[in-house]
């Protein structure tokens, strides 16, 4: 568990650490989804010190989903403005005058369907999970112009659920969870790595990642060489939820990347 009481207190999930290790946001859930706050806390004398309200949190809105963009210098998240038009993704960007404002990033990943779990490639792309009929992983491709209409993520979209998409930075490889067969429990962690524009077929992260409940929110802390999760216990109608750790060597990417197979069903 990663750092119990003062981190993973029963009630928190969806970690994601700043690129020098020292900086981590994460969602406070109070057992339910009724409120859902953005908190953070600062790596200082050898410890994670006392979190506190994220410093652009916004008291009046469920928010989820932080993820800082791969140079540091921006935060994507989520939040729930109006439940009609369900969640839409937001970010800030760090200037030499300080952090932006948050703001709704545009129609081509915004639509009036939920949009979360954003996160960013060096290269500016944007992955990220639309709920239609079931959650699925879309891609917003960035060009001079901005940002391009957001397509399924083509092979890695089942019909259950396949969302919490982390996208590498240089985009080699995506981490995200799925409901489909043959997992372990609940949902599952899998990887799928990208060659020649294609994505492999997905592999279960086994084990030492997944059980018979829910994990879920994948990241990467590549400054401590950490792969980070989320996970889900139901106790009495309430949920039980931590963040765990596990060294990134440990995940065996290079081995599993050998083991992949890109016989996709387009």
């Amino acid at each position: 568990m990663f750092e119990p009481d003062v981190i993973s207190d029963d009630q928190s999930f969806g970690i994601t650490m700043s690129p020098d290790g020292r900086k981590a946001l994460f969602v406070k859930a109070y057992g339910g989804r009724d409120s859902l706050h953005l908190f953070e806390s600062y790596y200082k004398n050898g410890a994670w010190q006392q979190p506190k309200k994220a410093f652009f949190a916004n008291k009046t809105f469920n928010e989820i989903d932080p993820s800082y963009t791969p140079d540091g210098n921006g935060i994507l998240f989520n939040s729930l403005i109006s439940e009609d038009a369900g969640y839409d993704v937001f970010m800030l960007k760090k200037t030499q005058m300080g952090w932006t404002k948050p703001y709704k990033l545009p129609e081509a990943i915004n639509t009036e369907q939920h949009e979360f779990y954003a996160t960013m490639a060096l290269n500016k792309n944007i992955y990220f999970t639309r709920r239609m009929d079931s959650n699925d992983i879309y891609m917003s491709q960035w060009r001079e112009e901005g940002y391009q209409p957001a397509i399924p993520v083509s092979g890695l979209n089942t019909d259950t659920s396949d969302s919490n998409p982390y996208i590498s930075p240089d985009e080699d490889f995506l981490i995200f969870i799925s409901r489909r067969e043959g997992g372990f429990g609940n949902a599952d962690l899998y990887v799928s790595f990208r060659k020649n524009n294609k994505w492999s077929n997905p592999i279960n992260l086994g084990v030492k990642i997944n059980t018979e409940v829910s994990e879920f929110c994948p990241t990467l802390d590549l400054k401590n060489k950490k792969f980070l999760f989320s996970r889900t216990i139901f106790e009495n109608e309430l949920r039980i939820e931590n963040i765990y750790s596990i060294p990134l060597r440990k995940l065996n990417l290079k081995k599993l990347k050998k083991q992949a197979k890109w016989e996709l069903l387009e």
